[in-house]
């Protein structure tokens, strides 16, 4: 069972973890068994976090139920009823049951956490130098507001965390790394250089001594990043809020952040990186429940790079290693689109970015559709739902944790059309209840034949495809194989 450990730093880190699980959750194509979510991050209350956290939780909540004990067998003959489905297939875990590596405590005021009041007077001299007084009196429990150099010091503490060894404990010959972060603010530039320094570290010790497990493990796994440079900006904020974010330092960090990347080179396996000049303007906030960022289509992008990194057709591609397994040469890779548009819509992607999301999206989004306008009306009607899919199951845990996610996966939609984006993502008529009229451009067919028209298709041919599912799986299992095979009847683009 292969695993990618995904490390979000920031609340970059934990937009692209969303997009991430919203892609798994549709059934794109995975290249490991089983994803392990790790978020970083000093603001613990951002709402992009939390989030976040409830979707992986209820994603989990979900796929377990799929991928859990069933009492059928896959069967090697010619007429096997095997499962197909793809919704929800990869499997997502926390490490005991944590998504965040949660930092160890510290002192609310960063001048108070590096010491300045008991130094001597030459160290503090020192450190008046190098930190601004803005700075030194800055609250910590809303994060580092754009200060990298802040991060660099209170994150260097990765080892000595219960997450951070689990992950060490859980970590198998075969497994790989990848991290996300942005490179204009403070959490992300400054995390992602000392995780990976971290990970490569040999023999790497926790606070009582003994070495990590498997640590010689993690040495050598294939890693890969993306590193996210300016795509939106922040309003100003108000004298009243007291934030050091500022936008028009965004540039600037990043050419430091990219000066000082260079000595990354050689040390990662692939490299990626995303921006984007049509940067939507976001309402100021410093942190906290008040941070929660629209999503937007450059964290989609991001999230295929993760993807990309495993893809087993990819990996002589992506990972150049000696024998001896060291990195003989990082591999660079960006992002496009086919033209400059403000727009995007499925026929201005490229051919391969279609080949992974059109289908999948577009699938899931009528199964979310279909149990928004059309299931609870018909379903005690129709063959496919009798005796198994009734009032009692429509109110089950699984049900309720489904439907929080298809919520979820519309709301996602909706915020990358944004009025405010400067660049949006728009292929669907998220308004349209009817089910073969939603993507926009494009006309899904459906089944052949006339004789059925809009929802009675889907009714037809939900009742057509329930007779191939082995009647061994779960309810549950077979209600999600159940819609991910008609919806892949009913849907089937090509380029």
């Amino acid at each position: 069972m292969s695993k990618l450990y995904v490390f979000g730093i920031g609340g970059t880190g934990s937009r692209v973890l969303k997009s991430l699980t919203m892609l798994l959750a549709s059934g794109v194509e995975c290249g490991v068994d089983t994803i392990v979510p790790i978020i970083i991050d000093k603001d613990m209350s951002n709402r992009d976090l939390s989030r976040t956290e409830t979707l992986i939780k209820n994603y989990i909540a979900v796929s377990d139920f799929i991928l859990g004990g069933d009492t059928a067998k896959v069967r090697e003959n010619a007429n096997a009823k095997v499962q197909k489905s793809k919704f929800f297939k990869t499997k997502m875990k926390l490490l005991g049951g944590k998504l965040c590596l949660q930092l160890q405590e510290t002192s609310e005021v960063f001048g108070e956490f590096i010491g300045r009041n008991t130094m001597t007077p030459a160290n503090r001299a020192l450190v008046d130098m190098l930190f601004s007084k803005e700075t030194l009196a800055l609250d910590m429990n809303d994060g580092f507001q754009g200060n990298p150099n802040m991060g660099s010091v209170v994150l260097n503490q990765f080892n000595d965390n219960d997450v951070f060894k689990a992950f060490a404990n859980d970590f198998k010959e075969g497994d790989k790394i990848f991290i996300i972060s942005s490179i204009f603010g403070g959490t992300g530039a400054s995390g992602f250089p000392l995780l990976r320094k971290t990970l490569q570290t040999r023999n790497m010790k926790s606070s009582d001594g003994n070495e990590l497990h498997n640590w010689g493990q993690v040495n050598q796994a294939p890693i890969g990043a993306i590193s996210v440079l300016p795509y939106f900006i922040v309003e100003p904020a108000d004298k009243e809020e007291n934030s050091l974010v500022n936008s028009d330092t965004f540039i600037d960090k990043t050419r430091a952040a990219l000066s000082y990347y260079e000595t990354e080179d050689g040390k990662i396996d692939t490299l990626y990186y995303i921006a984007d000049r049509r940067t939507t303007t976001y309402p100021h906030n410093r942190g906290g429940d008040k941070q929660k960022n629209n999503a937007h289509f450059v964290e989609l992008a991001a999230a295929l790079a993760v993807l990309d990194f495993v893809d087993p057709k990819l990996q002589q591609e992506n990972i150049r290693r000696d024998a001896s397994g060291k990195i003989t040469r990082t591999v660079y890779k960006e992002f496009g689109i086919n033209s400059d548009t403000r727009e995007i819509g499925f026929d201005n992607l490229t051919d391969e970015t279609k080949r992974i999301i059109v289908n999948p999206l577009t699938r899931f989004l009528l199964f979310k559709n279909y149990m928004q306008y059309v299931f609870e009306k018909e379903n005690k009607y129709q063959p496919y739902a009798r005796k198994r899919f009734d009032d009692n199951f429509r109110q089950s845990n699984f049900m309720q944790k489904l439907e929080l996610v298809q919520e979820a996966f519309f709301i996602w939609l909706a915020e990358m059309e944004w009025e405010r984006h400067e660049r949006k993502f728009s292929p669907f008529n998220l308004n349209s209840q009817n089910a073969f009229d939603f993507v926009l451009g494009i006309t899904v067919k459906g089944v052949e034949g006339i004789r059925y028209k809009n929802w009675a298709k889907v009714d037809d041919e939900l009742n057509r495809q329930i007779g191939k599912i082995d009647r061994g799986f779960s309810n549950e299992k077979c209600f999600i194989e159940l819609f991910c095979r008609a919806t892949e009847s009913l849907i089937n683009f090509r380029n």
